[in-house]
């Protein structure tokens, strides 16, 4: 009896532990990854608990669960290929299953603990914009070369873009070049954001002064856009900043084996109210300067110059209340090259160089209520380029500085109407001086350009935007006026477009609008300046269907015009006139009119799992006419057919291969030759030659190594990996005056070239 009561009491005192034991053992964490912005199931996620060995991978659906978890608050390491490294701390209670759900952010990209979706894959940044491109982080990230880590090297893979020239970061879009493309940083209107590295001959390499690790995002907008974008005729290009992180400090590290290092670090501020951003970077581009001397002579060995850039950015913004929101950005670059001392060099050959570039903005948001949002900017930027021959006299001095003040309100007047207005006003100083030194005497320079100018220039927009979501159907009308004091001259644009949307899968667009473009000072009052020109004229008429299928694939057809008017052109090359051989230098003049016309088709699949990229063809032709002679000639870049390719995919959790291939069947050969076998010849008629089609694909490899609280990314990519031999324009050696005979070899450009790239994120 004893026994048996001895019995009972063990069973009922070891029961409470037992069942609190199957309690603790059955504790599990059920959850879903999905992409932060567009709320997509992110598959192949690799997921590790912190202080234990348990680690799992998401499935297909993007979900995982985790068993027999102890009670009490738990860290969470996310990540994957591709994406940031991301801590989530989780608090699970005893004997219950948890759910959660994990929004996992790009590379590169803000920290966030919450899903955001701002956009449907294709969807545009721009109200009812007729024609826009974007690129999200990924994409960004992939295409801005390990080489040389350049967003508008990313951009020449966007399509309708032509960029035949691998030294180069400048690119043409519909048969307009680079000069008629505004890039717009957080909404400024920069006017130079080119770095550039010298080598022989007077090449240069070209890239942009900011680090794409601190991009938003990107956007390209080829036709008809809208009122808010003034001074550009052919295209807009918006770069976007990011702002730091409200979660936790974040560091990311990146090196490359050729450019140097750079460095990310953001976090929050006290109380998460706001939160700052800090980045640099430090750049020896010997390897590229190398690069372009090879290019420039054929000779491998030649090291001719030492090239130095470092950058810093930093970015804070302060929550003052609900309503109201203050920050500022600054960023700040400084190019120094120095070329090799030769004694018996020429007197205006460049030794050295220097590039200093400030940009600095203070921005106020005002945000009462969800349909009424208002910004204002205050901003100042400053370049100055100066180089120098060997005994430090002044080749050129070019300072240049602007500041100003942009407004812009969105405003949800009712449901169906959306109100956007606003101003842009820049005061504009530019300086140059420009000398040419004898070549066979010692003496003084001789002026070459002189010219030290003031402008301001004023810009208001406003359009209204009505939208019937039960019809699918949206249209916007709108227009801005433009002013340059120094020229006493205002333009009004109109703008408008619409969208209609049939069910869920069919939409087709159209834009039109008027697009003025006022010149730089370089040609009212540089070496070929004329005071008494106007601004540049294009009218954009814009039509598209887009067809998608399921959520993440569409395929899209564009057709456009631009009729352009009082373009500039100086008509100032070697040419035959009356088959004698004339060479006059004429001023620049409003003289050119004509068209550019085509047609651009777009297969994309935008996803954060398996396949995601697009295949673009385009077909362009532009013609040109000079009113003054009488010259009728194809733009300088026109290309007829161009190819644009991109391909990203995941294997695993891991492992990421991506890849583009850009083709183009040959931009002409600028200026008034022609060819009979192998020899070159002066002609009457301009732009009559064209290179050899141009052909490159680039493959890229991310391996990623994922540790308890940190990640490191290995970055392979192989340049021109066909090793295909793309040509520059000729480089002119010699003329015959009788015969117009010319001596010339064609410039080359970028052998297969490997890269290396490590990142490493905590």
């Amino acid at each position: 009896m004893v026994k048996a009561l001895h019995i009972t009491l063990l069973i009922f005192c070891c029961a409470p532990l037992y069942y609190a034991q199957q309690i603790v053992t059955n504790t599990a964490l059920h959850g879903r990854v999905v992409d932060a912005q567009s709320g997509e199931p992110v598959a192949k996620v690799r997921i590790n608990v912190v202080g234990s060995p348990q680690s799992i991978t998401t499935d297909e659906n993007g979900a995982f669960t985790f068993q027999n978890l102890p009670p009490g608050e738990l860290s969470l390491y996310v990540t994957t290929v591709g994406y940031g490294l991301l801590k989530k701390v989780i608090t699970i209670q005893a004997g219950e299953n948890t759910e959660v759900e994990i929004a996992l952010n790009q590379e590169a990209a803000a920290l966030t603990d919450q899903v955001n979706i701002t956009a449907e894959p294709f969807a545009v940044s721009e109200t009812n914009a007729a024609s826009e491109k974007t690129l999200n982080k990924t994409e960004l990230q992939e295409l801005a070369k390990v080489v040389i880590g350049d967003p508008l090297r990313a951009v020449q893979a966007l399509p309708g873009v032509t960029a035949n020239d691998d030294l180069r970061a400048e690119f043409a879009v519909r048969g307009a070049g680079f000069r008629r493309i505004g890039i717009y940083f957080d909404g400024i209107l920069t006017d130079n954001f080119l770095n550039f590295v010298l080598g022989n001959m007077g090449e240069r390499v070209t890239f942009s002064v900011i680090n794409t690790e601190t991009l938003r995002e990107v956007s390209l907008l080829t036709g008809a856009f809208p009122a808010k974008y003034g001074d550009s005729t052919a295209a807009v290009l918006n770069l976007g900043t990011r702002e730091g992180n409200r979660i936790k400090p974040a560091f990311r590290f990146t090196t490359g084996l050729q450019l140097g290092t750079s460095g990310v670090a953001d976090g929050p501020l006290a109380n998460k109210r706001g939160s700052w951003l800090f980045s640099a970077r430090s750049s020896l581009l010997d390897y590229v300067s190398r690069l372009a001397d090879k290019v420039a002579d054929d000779n491998p060995n030649s090291d001719s110059s030492n090239v130095d850039f470092n950058d810093v950015q930093g970015k804070g913004v302060y929550d003052l209340t609900a309503k109201h929101q203050v920050g500022v950005t600054s960023f700040f670059s400084l190019l120094k090259v120095d070329e090799a001392r030769d004694p018996a060099a020429d007197p205006n050959s460049i030794f050295k160089v220097r590039l200093p570039n400030l940009l600095a903005t203070a921005f106020w948001n005002y945000t009462p209520n969800a349909q009424f949002f208002a910004q204002t900017r205050f901003f100042g930027t400053r370049i100055n380029l100066k180089s120098t021959n060997l005994n430090d006299g002044t080749i050129s001095d070019e300072p240049h500085t602007q500041f100003g003040l942009r407004s812009d309100l969105n405003f949800l007047a009712r449901p169906a109407h959306r109100v956007e207005g606003g101003l842009y006003v820049r005061a504009i100083e530019a300086t140059k001086i420009s000398n040419v030194f004898p070549s066979t005497s010692p003496g003084a320079p001789q002026p070459l350009e002189r010219f030290n100018q003031q402008t301001v220039e004023q810009g208001y927009y406003l359009q209204d935007t009505f939208t019937n979501a039960r019809r699918g159907f949206s249209v916007t009308g709108g227009a801005r006026v433009d002013h340059n004091s120094l020229m006493s001259e205002t333009r009004f644009s109109p703008r408008a477009a619409l969208a209609q949307s049939f069910g869920n899968h069919w939409t087709i667009r159209a834009g039109f609008g008027v697009h003025y473009q006022f010149p730089d000072f370089g040609f009212l009052f540089g070496q070929l300046g004329n005071p008494n020109l106007r601004a540049e004229r294009a009218t954009h008429y814009n039509a598209s269907v887009e067809r998608t299928f399921g959520d993440r694939f569409r395929v899209l057809a564009e057709v456009y015009d631009r009729e352009e008017r009082n373009l500039l052109f100086s008509l100032s090359e070697l040419r035959l006139e009356n088959n004698r051989v004339t060479f006059s230098r004429f001023p620049f003049r409003n003289s050119l009119r004509g068209h550019a016309r085509g047609v651009e088709l777009t297969l994309q699949r935008r996803s954060a799992n398996r396949l995601s990229g697009w295949v673009s063809y385009s077909y362009a032709q532009t013609r040109l006419q000079d009113e003054q002679s009488g010259l009728n000639f194809i733009s300088d870049f026109d290309q007829r057919h161009t190819v644009n390719t991109y391909g990203s995919y995941r294997l695993t959790e891991t492992f990421n291969l991506s890849g583009q291939w850009r083709y183009g069947s040959g931009l002409p050969i600028a200026g008034f030759f022609r060819s009979e076998g192998a020899d070159l010849f002066l002609a009457s008629e301009r732009n009559l030659l064209r290179l050899p089609a141009y052909s490159r694909v680039d493959m890229r490899a991310n391996k990623a190594f994922l540790f308890e609280k940190w990640k490191l990314t290995l970055s392979v990519e192989l340049l021109n990996v066909t090793n295909h031999k793309n040509l520059r324009a000729p480089l002119i050696n010699g003329l015959n005056l009788s015969t117009g005979r010319i001596s010339y070899r064609f410039g080359d450009m970028m052998p297969v070239l490997p890269a290396l790239g490590i990142s490493i994120e905590f």
